[in-house]
């Protein structure tokens, strides 16, 4: 049954998963479009992987893709152990290849991401779909008030902030892997015995390595060297939070110099937006892309290791983070490019009398295009920018 032509619904943005919403937006008169959380460059490679399965015929452990050359060489190691493990008839693989191709049916694909540094993975997604493809991030969330703060995060505003304002400019490291990635115990090991022998301040958010629960009471005693969180807390020189920390508050502050992270898109987008360079260690879905982008292509990380079960000595990860913190000159550099992106990220979102940026004018497209619905205007959705801006909501599915 048609919806009344009064109706304050006229969009409906879905995941990129559910694009099988095209045709309930078609049968509707529904302009729809698809929101690709992450980057243009990661999730192009993820999208051609999975269709493609290039690595399910070929020993090699380097492999192209085939439909995006563009994004050179990768490596074996650049996968999630899910996606080495596709041949095609597992069940992601089944119903990847009967979502993904349903994105042609779309109005448009809105991606987060800004046109000035992700470039190549859009025009991948403009060619592959033939459909509008808007970028329009960066769409980031904040942290939340102070009360609610108090309440999730092991680590409150208050005390980072007054910590960090107690140490020099661009000295700290900040640590964390996102809320939903852990790392082995080994690796953790590893990692605590790099933070303290590379002689840097630092915030670590820690939570249970990979094999326990990971919302459950971190143990530093079993996971942890002997008495590490006592040194370094006696020295002043870290803070080890367990649980969760007041991310865009930190990487905002004057004191950082860089974060090590999975390079999670939106993790990339908030370090970014404040000019911190990142230490890359992906480690599922398109994490690995992320920083190939990330490093290979905009010069604003190096990565460090790769994925959850990889073998990684603390030697390795404090030359990684002396490069990137000491004055060095690929530590310069890194700090130049990070400033430049995050200007051009800066510019992307202003919308002023004398100038609108990058991601506000594709924004501006996507509305104008949403306001004509299916019908006789179809053919201007699909070409060149429309003039109307109508302002009405849109139904999100995610």
């Amino acid at each position: 049954m048609p919806l009344p032509k009064d109706s304050y619904f006229n969009r409906i943005i879905s995941s990129m998963f559910f694009g099988w919403c095209a045709e309930i937006a078609y049968e509707f008169g529904l302009f729809h479009a698809i929101f690709i959380a992450g980057g243009g460059f990661g999730f192009a490679c993820y999208y051609s992987l999975w269709l493609k399965l290039p690595h399910s015929n070929s020993d090699s452990d380097e492999l192209e893709l085939p439909d995006f050359p563009e994004a050179s060489t990768l490596h074996v190691t650049q996968m999630s152990d899910t996606v080495r493990a596709a041949d095609g008839s597992d069940s992601f693989s089944v119903f990847v290849k009967k979502v993904f191709p349903l994105w042609v049916k779309a109005d448009a694909i809105l991606v987060n991401t800004v046109e000035e540094f992700d470039k190549t993975g859009l025009n991948y997604f403009r060619r592959k779909i033939g459909r509008p493809v808007w970028p329009v991030g960066p769409v980031l969330f904040s942290s939340g008030n102070k009360a609610r703060a108090g309440k999730e995060f092991g680590l409150s505003q208050e005390i980072c902030k007054n910590w960090l304002d107690k140490k020099p400019s661009c000295s700290v490291l900040y640590v964390s892997f996102g809320s939903q990635n852990t790392i082995s115990s080994s690796q953790m090991m590893q990692l605590a015995m790099a933070l303290e022998a590379c002689g840097k301040n630092f915030i670590w958010v820690v939570r249970p390595p990979i094999g326990f629960d990971i919302n459950s009471e971190f143990k530093a005693n079993e996971w942890l060297p002997e008495g590490f969180e006592e040194r370094i807390r006696d020295s002043g020189r870290g803070l080890v939070v367990h649980t969760w920390a007041p991310q865009v508050e930190i990487l905002s502050h004057k004191s950082l110099s860089a974060f090590l992270s999975h390079c999670g898109w939106n993790s990339v987008l908030e370090s970014l937006s404040r000019g911190v360079p990142m230490i890359g260690w992906p480690m599922a879905a398109e994490q690995f892309y992320n920083v190939k982008l990330l490093e290979e292509k905009i010069g604003v990380c190096v990565e460090v290791a790769r994925g959850k079960n990889c073998e990684i000595f603390h030697e390795e990860i404090v030359a990684k983070i002396e490069l990137v913190m000491n004055e060095s000159e690929k530590g310069k550099e890194m700090r130049k490019k990070a400033w430049e992106i995050k200007e051009i990220i800066n510019n992307a979102t202003k919308d002023e009398e004398n100038f609108k940026g990058s991601s506000m004018e594709a924004m501006d497209q996507f509305l104008n295009a949403a306001s004509k619905l299916r019908g006789e205007d179809k053919g201007e959705i699909h070409g060149a920018p429309l003039s109307v801006h109508e302002e009405k909501s849109c139904i999100c599915i995610n």
